[in-house]
């Protein structure tokens, strides 16, 4: 839901997953309230990259004295019924592990001034502590999805385990990374890792001329996930420009072909981060919650964790990479 000049786009499965097919009627029912407000203008192209939904903003007047409530209290924690679909043995101690997380008090809990991301960590904290965790494997992908997994990530501040504090840690730049199993050409390879050594995304930015490393992230994803194979379209991307000038072979074999690069890396990720590190902790009891790319556990065990997850990734790519690995909550950090 990125905020754009001031407006929230929120999807339409946004409404229909958190009030049903009749939405509709709720949205219209808040704006005669006028506790919501917005544009009726949309845009529909089948191209994500120039799609846009409707509109919508909550008025100040509604957030100064309206029903819209931002503020949180332990005391107004709403239990919710857990909606878990672990199917394999991986999944149920992921989900054993979830089931260990708690939220911290009103003293330490922290929640920020911007009221989309506040609301959506405040929703997050609540099923948490309910042990909702919405835990299930993706329709189209291997990826494991749960309620920490939504949540923004400076909200996981307020998350604690009973004993020790919590960690997390991240591959970097993993589906660059995971390219590497589809290259070919051993001198493209050699150029490729030298890139991975360093920051990838820096490297790109420096020499396509783009400051934004955010965007250039984004950018990336876009480019290499995209099923339409357009070379028109590609061939206005920098990103694109950038490997067509830099790894010709692997543009032309891969880039420029294959539609399924996003199912690919995702379950290639889901291999290695969920099914083989999981069945690893699962066999040391080693506190872990999945991250798509990474992992939240515990001081203790992330040593262990870290350590193999190095090592199923050489075993798969070749190449050694590194893990970064923060405290979760940032007072860990010498951090506000």
């Amino acid at each position: 839901m990125p905020e754009i000049a001031g407006r929230i786009f929120i999807g339409r499965t946004y409404w229909r997953d958190r009030c049903g097919s009749g939405y509709k009627r709720y949205v219209d029912m808040l704006k005669d309230w006028k506790q919501l407000d917005g544009n009726p203008s949309y845009l529909s192209t089948g191209d994500p990259t120039t799609s846009f939904p409707k509109s919508f903003w909550v008025p100040k007047s509604a957030l100064a004295g309206g029903i819209c409530n931002l503020d949180f209290r332990r005391k107004k924690f709403r239990p919710s019924q857990p909606d878990d679909e672990p199917t394999d043995a991986v999944s149920h101690y992921a989900l054993k592990c979830l089931s260990e997380l708690t939220v911290v008090g009103d003293d330490s809990y922290w929640l920020p001034d911007e009221p989309i991301r506040r609301s959506k960590i405040q929703d997050c904290c609540e099923k948490i502590a309910s042990k909702n965790f919405d835990l299930g494997y993706g329709t189209h992908c291997r990826r494991l999805f749960h309620t920490v997994i939504m949540m923004p990530s400076d909200g996981r501040r307020n998350l604690k385990h009973p004993y020790f504090p919590l960690v997390e840690s991240d591959v970097k730049s993993c589906h660059p990374l995971l390219l590497l199993t589809l290259m070919t050409d051993a001198n493209e390879r050699t150029q490729y890792q030298t890139l991975l050594a360093g920051d990838i995304y820096t490297s790109i930015g420096d020499k396509m001329g783009v400051a934004d490393r955010d965007q250039i992230k984004v950018d990336f994803l876009r480019v290499v996930n995209t099923k339409e194979k357009s070379l028109g379209w590609l061939r206005s991307e920098y990103i694109f420009q950038f490997f067509a000038d830099g790894f010709p072979i692997f543009t032309r074999e891969v880039l420029s072909v294959r539609t399924d690069l996003a199912a690919y890396l995702q379950n290639l990720e889901a291999d290695l981060m969920v099914q083989q590190l999981g069945l690893f902790c699962m066999e040391n009891i080693l506190f872990w919650v999945p991250q798509h790319d990474g992992w939240i556990s515990t001081v203790e065990d992330n040593i262990r964790i870290a350590a193999y997850a190095s090592k199923i990734i050489f075993n798969a790519i070749g190449f050694i990479t590194k893990i970064t690995t923060d405290y979760l909550n940032p007072i860990y950090n010498n951090k506000e």
